[in-house]
């Protein structure tokens, strides 16, 4: 949301050389002030470039610039460097698998053989960070995760000394991530035995995953990458993860599958937001689940959803590597993906409607145009992006500690709001990440239904820079603020604000 609107608007068309929707005419709407101290707003339209498809270009570098201008660039970049990932090759098979992995761009000491074939699986991890909880389909299967990164990532790790668990060990608490890296965070369904025609409209692959087994003693599910198997899988959503010249933060964006509608289809989402004196639904008994939800049982209540089976309540049958008769059902706790409304953010609505036009009028028959951007966060104010911080709108913000430090009060529409009595507190209550308070911009309540299906309550980890910081991270995969009762991994870095290295250390040392 913008609170520039005409000068946004303006900024928006200069932005795409080529648009499929070209941009409104902004003498159609009245400017005219109604009162006089009132203005009217136009509506945001965020363009999609001609030239993304067929084929895809690179993301030119660029620094945008931050409120009260239009948001519109960095979800622009999400959607470019999905494309890019996304590109279906000569074999059909999208750009990003063939990515570099985790066994690809550190030395690891245990041996193995050559991952995404039958000596080493190249997707698994399937316990999500924050709780190391599984998520289970409706046919009792578990979701797969893989992680790839492009190659400016690997060039990053390789000329930094990062790539053996003493290299990122012993690295600069103070080196950071360049412009241009990119990392991926995918999402798949086993479809194995599943009639084609139920998944046409999905980005496919083969893929090795782990041989999953279950101690019979701890209940413990145990992934072996080393003796894999062979299923067909469907991508169901993909974490695009890019940092931009003065953003060495990241823009952290996700993409979710839709249907021919257009709608997304892995998860319902709630009408309202979940509240603080009730942040898991708890009160709430409305049937959150309709059918038709890979990631939903049909019936299930609110207060019933999001909800993890622990592992001594599974049960695994090998045979079949399944969970018979069990599943998890999920639903989105923030709608918009924004802590203060319900409503999805209009330069994202119109981006992905741009996008779909684009889809129907250059390539109608592309995956591609079957998935959708749910949202992205980035820091607003990069320059508070420092070692050992959490990045959240809470008392412990930078902006909430003392607002009469200089670089606080002296800000313009800070100082203003401080001048008629607002408290910064109330501010963002009200206006969220467009408040000049908030560190964060974008949608600071951004989870994955697929990927962060149970951190999505305001109790847990509601949004990407909750678990991603530069504090100290844990064997959990989650900051050791939140965490005492695991094993520290690394102690804090500006590099800890990417889990690939907290997770090649822990596959190294746990």
């Amino acid at each position: 949301m913008v609170r520039s609107g005409l000068r946004s608007l303006l900024l928006a068309c200069v932005l795409a050389f080529s648009v499929v929707t070209a941009c409104k005419d902004p003498t159609r709407f009245d400017t005219t002030p109604t009162k006089a101290t009132e203005t009217v707003e136009t509506p945001e339209n965020c363009p999609a470039s001609a030239e993304w498809l067929p084929s895809t270009p690179a993301l030119d570098q660029f620094e945008p610039l931050p409120h009260p201008e239009t948001e519109c660039p960095f979800y622009r970049g999400a959607w470019q460097s999905f494309l890019v990932a996304t590109q279906p090759g000569a074999d059909g098979e999208p750009a990003f698998r063939s990515y570099p992995t985790i066994d690809d761009l550190f030395v690891s000491s245990k041996p193995h053989g050559v991952r995404n074939t039958a000596q080493r699986a190249w997707l698994g991890d399937i316990k999500q960070a924050g709780g190391r909880q599984i998520l289970i389909d409706q046919r009792g299967r578990s979701i797969y995760y893989g992680i790839h990164t492009n190659q400016a990532f690997a060039d990053f790790v390789d000329e930094s000394g990062l790539k053996t668990v003493e290299g990122i060990k012993n690295a600069s608490p103070t080196l950071f991530f360049p412009a241009g890296v990119v990392e991926f965070k995918s999402a798949w369904q086993d479809i194995e035995g599943v009639p084609a025609a139920d998944y046409e409209g999905y980005i496919t692959t083969t893929a090795w995953v782990p041989h999953l087994t279950q101690d019979p003693a701890t209940h413990r599910i145990v992934e072996d990458k080393n003796e894999p198997r062979l299923i067909k899988v469907a991508l169901l959503a993909l974490h695009v993860v890019f940092t931009l010249p003065g953003h060495p933060e990241f823009i952290w964006a996700t993409f979710e599958h839709v249907n021919g509608a257009g709608d997304i289809d892995n998860a319902p989402a709630s009408a309202l937001n979940p509240t603080l004196n009730d942040p898991y639904n708890l009160k709430d008994t409305g049937v959150a689940c309709p059918a038709g939800y890979p990631l939903c049982k049909a019936g299930t209540k609110t207060n019933q959803g999001n909800q993890p089976l622990g592992e001594t309540d599974l049960h695994l049958d090998e045979a079949s590597q399944s969970f018979p008769g069990q599943q998890t059902s999920i639903y989105r706790m923030y709608p918009g993906s924004k802590s203060n409304g319900i409503d999805a953010d209009e330069a994202i609505g119109s981006l992905n409607t741009n996008m779909k036009a684009l889809f129907a009028q250059k390539a109608p028959n592309d995956k591609r145009g079957r998935y959708k951007l749910i949202g992205a966060t980035w820091m607003d104010k990069p320059a508070f992006f420092k070692i050992d911080s959490s990045f959240q709108n809470d008392q412990g913000s930078a902006l909430l500690q003392n607002t009469k430090r200089p670089e606080i009060s002296q800000d313009d529409e800070r100082k203003a709001l401080l001048a008629k009595g607002i408290s910064p507190t109330q501010d963002l209550l009200e206006n969220g990440s467009d408040s000049p308070f908030s560190l964060l911009a974008g949608e600071d309540r951004l989870s994955s239904t697929a990927m962060e299906s149970f951190t999505q309550s305001p109790a847990a980890f509601p949004n990407c820079f909750a678990c991603h910081n530069t504090q100290a991270v844990t064997a959990r995969g989650i900051p050791s603020g939140k965490d005492t009762s695991s094993a520290t991994l690394l102690p804090p870095k500006l590099i800890n604000i990417s889990h690939v290295f907290s997770q090649f250390v822990l596959e190294e040392t746990q």
